[in-house]
Parts: structure tokens; C-alpha cells; sequence
């Protein structure tokens, strides 16, 4: 069932002495550990809060240690929590409206600032009828997205955690000499110790021939490999032209980072694919559900979404490594005029003396 937009506590427009703050609560006792979901909901708050003449947004981040996940998630216990909750901490900070980010473990502490919130009629989301259902669909839609883009044109923008943006550039720079960056997230659930629908990874074949590919048309070109550290295949070490920012001991907000400053995304539907899709960044989405064409209330072949870029696309179907090249091909060459290279120069040595110092990173 197609996800109903959550409503948003107090009046659209704040009153003299109201909060001009909004409140998103993320509870993940009925919540989801889902990088896209939580992104999605990252615009979603934001448009809540520019809808509302809201200039700021706080979030709290609840999760009970007795009970830390959802009923479809329930390969995340008491025991191994800290480690999913960790994984996509750094999605929130993505907010481009965020002012404060608690992180709450008490339930009566977490009850008192609700209730407190709603009593002094402060708006927050979900509302707290919404709230006390403990329920949400998934997957999270896109029609406030829509709706929004419809009338003003636009759709607000997430952005790097504090400060990692600006690590990003210099380590672009100076251990990956400004090469064009081409960041790739081929879906491998398959390699993780909790797969799921297993049936959208990619075909690790077909990436290697296309990495290939443009090793020989584009030596300039740096793949990116980005995801958790089971999720990338061991044979993309040996290739001169892809950095797997794992191997260098970073996180998920040293690769967000990276992604909002690259030339070009290409991966599977994942939390990465959301991520991109709300930026400039130029992408092509690979392979996307056809059950998800409803939630965003798009047709099955559509190449776009509806706020979407001439330059950011979506493909329904598995990739070959064709497919894959033409893409590139079609995307890439607005971002690789000014590119200056020699077809045999060599490529950085990914080693670990002389990495950049990066925030939340102590050694890369």
C-alpha cells in the first residue's frame, strides 16, 4: 500500500512567540535502519518545515534498547544495535535545515519531550496520534515531493554532514589528484550477512567488463566503490582505476561526502541512489523496482523522476555492461571537457602513508 504522507503537528503558520523550529522524531522501534528511507524523510522534513515558514529543524533519534528495531528487522537485536544505528547516524546530519541531533535511549525521557512538545503546541512530525500508532509504511513515496516540486520548482537539496564536504575536496585533490570522479554502488546484499531481496545485485561480470571499458576509452576516470565493508567485491582492488574508500578505514559520511562532490553516480536502487537523487549531482539509477514506480507516482520506463536534471536518469532493467557504456558515454561528456590527462598516466597509489586526516576519522 502506497505510504500515506505522516501530518505535522500545529498550524501552518508559526504565531507570535511559537517555535519557528520543527521537531522529527525517528523512532526505530517501528522506524527503519533503510539509508534511503531515512534520506527521503530528510526532504520530506525539510519541505514540512519551508511549507511552515520553519527556519530550522531539530531531530531526535530514539531507540530503545529492549526494543531497538522494527518487526521486519528483527536480525537487529539488543546485541548488535549500536552497529546499525552507527551505519546511518550520519544520514541525518544530511539535513540542510538541521539545528540539533539527540540521540535518546530512556523511554520516559523520550515520552516527557514529546509530550512536552505537544502540549506547548510546537510543531513536530509525525504528529502525535501518528506517533503513538508506531507504524509506518514503507516504502516512503515521494508525493510531498512531488507536490512541492510542482509549485515551486524545485525540491530542497541534502548535504554532506558538517564539515566532511570540505575534507571531501581536499582529499579529492590531494591523494586522488583531482581526477573525475565517477562514484558506483553495484547492490551486492548477497556478500552481507543479512541478505535481502538478493534478486536487484547487480552482475559483478557485467561491472568489471564496463570498468574495463572506460579504463581503456577514459583513463582520466576514478571509480568510486562505495558501501559497507561486505559489500564490495575483492577483484575491484586490482583495478588502477577504482578507490574503495572502505579500505581506507572510512565511513558512510566520508562517502556521502565524496558523492556530493563527484562528477557522476552510477549504481543500483540503494540509500546511495536516494541520496544522489536529491542533488545536482548527475546519476544514472540502474535497474529500479517496478513496484516503486507508484510511490513515485512515475510509470514503469519513465526515465526521470519529476524533479529531476536533463543529466540524472533511471533504467528498469538489469544492466549489461552496453547499457552501461552508453550511459557513461551520454553522461559523462559534459563533465569531462576540461579534463587534461595522458592515455598512460598512472594512477594514484592507493596506499596508506600520506592519507588526508578526515573527520570522525582517526587513522585512514
Amino acid at each position: 500500500m502506497t505510504s500515506q504522507p505522516m501530518s505535522i503537528d500545529a498550524e501552518a503558520e508559526p504565531a507570535a512567540g511559537k517555535s519557528a523550529t520543527l521537531m522529527g522524531i525517528f523512532d526505530f522501534s517501528y522506524q527503519h535502519y533503510a539509508l534511503g528511507d531515512l534520506l527521503t524523510n530528510q526532504v520530506n522534513l525539510a519541505i514540512m518545515a519551508t511549507e511552515q515558514g520553519l527556519r530550522e529543524i531539530d531531530i531526535i533519534v530514539m531507540v530503545n534498547p529492549v526494543r531497538p528495531s522494527a518487526r521486519y528487522q528483527t536480525f537487529i537485536t539488543r546485541t548488535n544495535y549500536i552497529a546499525y544505528l552507527d551505519n546511518v547516524m550520519p544520514v541525518f546530519a544530511c539535513n540542510p535545515f538541521l539545528r540539533s541531533l539527540q540521540l535518546i535511549r530512556d523511554p520516559e525521557t523520550f515520552n516527557f519531550m514529546i509530550a512536552s512538545h505537544h502540549r506547548d503546541n510546537k510543531p513536530m512530525w509525525p504528529d502525535l496520534k501518528t506517533h503513538l500508532k508506531m507504524r509506518q509504511d514503507f516504502p516512503i513515496d515521494h508525493r510531498r515531493i512531488n507536490a512541492f516540486h510542482a509549485r515551486f520548482g524545485h525540491v530542497p537539496a541534502l548535504v554532506a554532514p558538517p564539515g566532511y564536504e570540505t575534507w571531501a575536496r581536499s582529499f579529492h585533490e590531494s591523494e586522488l589528484d583531482g581526477r573525475p570522479l565517477v562514484i558506483i554502488n553495484p547492490r551486492q546484499s548477497s556478500l552481507t550477512e543479512n541478505p535481502t531481496v538478493t534478486y536487484r545485485d547487480a552482475p559483478l561480470a557485467v561491472w568489471h567488463t564496463f570498468i574495463d571499458a572506460v579504463g581503456e576509452r577514459r583513463p582520466e576516470v576514478l571509480f568510486v566503490m562505495v558501501g559497507g565493508f561486505q559489500e564490495w567485491e575483492h577483484r575491484l582492488l586490482y583495478r588502477r582505476n577504482v578507490f574503495i574508500p572502505r579500505t581506507w578505514g572510512m565511513r558512510l559520511a566520508h562517502e556521502l561526502a565524496l558523492l556530493k562532490t563527484a562528477n557522476l553516480f552510477m549504481g543500483t536502487s540503494s540509500g546511495f541512489a536516494t541520496f544522489v537523487t536529491f542533488t545536482d549531482v548527475a546519476y544514472a539509477i540502474l535497474n529500479v523496482e517496478h513496484s516503486f514506480a507508484r510511490h513515485a507516482e512515475i510509470q514503469v520506463d519513465d526515465r526521470r523522476y519529476p524533479f529531476a536534471k536533463p543529466n540524472q536518469v533511471l533504467t528498469w532493467r538489469p544492466e549489461t555492461a552496453e547499457e552501461l557504456l552508453t550511459l557513461f558515454e551520454e553522461l559523462y561528456p559534459e563533465i569531462g571537457k576540461d579534463v587534461v590527462t595522458t592515455a598512460g598516466a598512472a594512477a594514484p597509489t592507493f596506499g596508506r602513508g600520506g592519507v588526508s586526516r578526515s573527520p570522525g576519522t582517526d587513522a585512514a
